[in-house]
């Protein structure tokens, strides 16, 4: 853990404690997960100390998406300094800035463009300080490697330690300060190491669940069979007597174990007898697609203009499909784990949270507590993908830790995480287009149903982006019996594959090529790059003959960034092979560029399994897969060969790299799969019928 901050010779640049956000009247700040911040203090981004140390900080966490050495990449850059001499701080409540939470590839776009300024500023007074102690105008100086070096004699410098020495500076971010150009980077745009690569590969990496307190209990919670029973009869005298266990907790239907180890509180909880009321219902996942469109609400229009009646009665022809998507669950690979201790009057907490300061919020309003007297830190994360924004695991471990006076590990097993977590909602789509006798758009109207969510988060990539003169986009919510949460592009995958599937059956409607049929329909410059660029790198040519082997294309975008996806897949029965993918993306300036493909690669990787494989069963509240044995997942077998182009303008600025690849990948296997056998498939996991010899 980076020491606490505190008075020391150096240089602090702070700034506001809310970067990219408007601030309502009344001055909170409302997120989408109902947490409340009051406008604070300047919050601290940057300390450099007389001792060389230079640290950034941001309320972000590191999930294996790269952040921690992307922003040291940015501050870098800046300071004229390597990526190594920076240390990054993230995800502890005491010591970064407040922030929403780690999702929506915010990251770089945002809190990396603010600590690049942060570091600018202490460019520029570093500049401003050495001015002084050289006699030299600063129009003469450069920084670099350290130092503030004359242009015009380089024997006149002095190293940022001895600028620093004896001062205690405190300066305000410069809004408006001149950052470095594109033309002038050193090590941003370049591919680089990530700082937490060898401790993730070697597992000597901290996460949740290697947090060890002197003093510790290991925790088992008693989960009920299904959604919504009711605990009825217990029986714990067994377990208060088992070897290591400290104590039993019941708080009605809330039940735990308490011991020295896992595996003692694991026999514990074996030994507890309970019988369980449970809810009659027997709503399943085949009853998904009508429950939809039965309880559909909170319609939200998303694009509406022109006369769909007239463009429909002017076109050449008109199709209309429907398209639907089953819940996933996000399957990080860590499980959900917490350690919470109290003492000297502070509740702190190590979770493997996206929301640290959300986290924060609600144990301070659960245990009616100031949020200063809880701290929250979130130690490496193996993976969230939007499911750790909901961490009850956290809650259960502060509980327990209160009771027993001791503090408590909790770590979920995988079908806890599963089952108790949340899931992507299920949704439904349905659309009708008329187009003229080439592919030309003249009308479209589309409406979705997503299950649970409010239909704001549900419009996310549903919005169309063809020519098309008369259009109609509504987005509705509707009920779930299971809990949805966040999933990597939120809505923006699921929207994805009913538009793109769509468009390809356009194509294959008017005898079109998919790639020109797009084209046709595409003004946006970004756009037609990232899918002219993705067709020329896979060297698109359908096939002619449905032999069992197709290609696919599709195009995306989400979080500001545009992506194109093409792909090969090989069909034999009902199984699909994806044999080679190639993806474009443009995310505008490009931080790390192996950091990028590296997220592409991953989102193709993610959308390869709800593609082809994943739908989460359950019936009457009980999930029936909930464990690997029975949720496929891709293996490295399944893994294609993949090609990234990074085609973004250095001078647009910076948007997400970590979502906007899994947003065409369904997509464009689907019409891979049609392209192979000649079988449209409108519903997801993508499983042909057609048997290929």
């Amino acid at each position: 853990m980076a020491a606490d901050k505190g008075p020391q010779e150096g240089l602090e640049i702070v700034g506001p404690v809310m970067v990219g956000m408007s601030v309502p009247a009344g001055g909170y700040a409302i997120t989408a997960y109902g947490n409340t911040q009051p406008q604070a203090n300047a919050a601290t981004w940057l300390l450099m100390t007389a001792a060389g140390e230079v640290r950034a900080y941001a309320g972000k966490v590191e999930y294996g998406q790269g952040v921690r050495s992307g922003f040291a990449l940015e501050v870098a850059d800046e300071l004229r300094l390597s990526q190594g001499d920076i240390e990054v701080v993230l995800g502890d409540t005491d010591l970064v800035p407040w922030d929403m939470g780690t999702f929506g590839s915010q990251s770089t776009g945002i809190v990396g463009l603010q600590l690049r300024k942060a570091a600018a500023t202490a460019r520029h007074i570093l500049l401003e300080l050495a001015s002084a102690g050289l006699d030299l105008p600063t129009g003469d100086l450069i920084c670099s490697d350290g130092h503030v070096v004359s242009r015009s004699d380089p024997k006149h410098s002095l190293s940022y330690t001895d600028l620093l020495a004896g001062k205690n500076l405190r300066r305000e971010i410069r809004d408006d300060v001149d950052l470095t150009q594109p033309a002038d980077f050193t090590v941003m745009g370049r591919a680089a190491k990530r700082f937490d690569a060898v401790a993730r590969v070697t597992g000597s990496a901290t996460y949740s669940q290697d947090v060890m307190l002197a003093g510790m209990l290991f925790a088992q919670i008693l989960r009920a069979p299904s959604f919504g029973a009711r605990l009825a009869e217990i029986d714990t005298s067994v377990a208060e007597q088992m070897p290591g266990v400290a104590r039993v907790i019941r708080d009605g239907d809330f039940v735990a174990v308490l011991a020295e180890t896992d595996q003692q509180a694991e026999e514990g909880m074996l030994a507890i007898s309970s019988k369980w009321e449970e809810e009659p219902g027997q709503l399943s996942h085949l009853d998904m697609p009508d429950l939809l469109q039965r309880t559909a609400r909170n319609t939200v229009t998303v694009q509406e203009f022109g006369a769909l009646d007239q463009g429909f009665s002017s076109a050449d022809e008109i199709l209309e499909a429907v398209y639907y998507v089953p819940f996933v669950t996000n399957a990080p690979m860590e499980p959900r784990a917490a350690v919470a201790d109290w003492s000297l009057g502070r509740l702190t907490v190590w979770a493997g949270t996206q929301r640290p300061f959300g986290l924060r919020t609600e144990l301070a309003q659960h245990f009616e507590i100031d949020e200063g007297k809880v701290r929250v830190i979130a130690p490496e994360i193996g993976g969230g993908f939007g499911a750790k924004s909901y961490y009850p695991a956290a809650l259960e471990a502060a509980r327990l830790a209160r009771v027993a006076e001791r503090p408590v590990r909790l770590a979920y097993s995988r079908g806890e995480d599963t089952t108790w977590g949340s899931f992507r909602p299920a949704a439904l789509i349905e659309i009708k287009s008329g187009f003229r006798s080439d592919g030309s758009l003249v009308a479209w109207q589309y409406q979705a149903y997503h299950a649970g969510q409010r239909a704001v988060i549900g419009r996310r990539g549903s919005d169309t982006p063809y020519e098309v003169p008369n259009v109609s986009v509504k987005v509705h919510s509707a009920d779930s019996p299971l809990r949805v949460g966040s999933y990597r592009s939120l809505g923006g995958a699921v929207n994805h594959f009913a538009r793109e599937t769509h468009m390809d059956e356009i194509a294959a409607a008017v005898g079109v090529d998919p790639v020109e049929l797009r084209l046709r329909n595409l003004t946006h410059s970004r756009f037609r790059r990232v899918l002219e660029r993705a067709a020329g790198e896979f060297g698109w040519a359908p096939t002619t003959q449905q032999s069992g082997t197709g290609v696919g294309v599709a195009i995306g975008v989400d979080v500001g960034s545009y992506v194109a996806t093409c792909c090969e897949v090989d069909v034999r029965g009902s199984e699909v092979s994806v044999n080679r993918v190639v993806a474009a993306l443009d995310c505008g300036l490009t931080v790390n560029p192996d950091g990028a493909a590296n997220q592409v690669e991953g989102s193709i990787i993610m959308g390869m399994g709800t593609a082809l494989y994943e739908a989460v069963e359950f019936r009457g509240g009980t999930v029936l897969n909930g464990g690997f044995t029975r949720y496929r997942m891709p293996r490295i077998t399944d893994a294609p060969n993949i090609e990234v182009v990074l085609v973004g303008d250095p001078d647009e600025a910076s948007t997400g790299a970590g979502e906007p690849g899994i947003v065409p990948v369904a997509a464009s296997l689907g019409n891979a799969i049609f392209d192979g056998v000649g079988e449209r498939l409108r519903e997801l996991p993508l499983h042909p019928h057609q048997s290929q010899g």
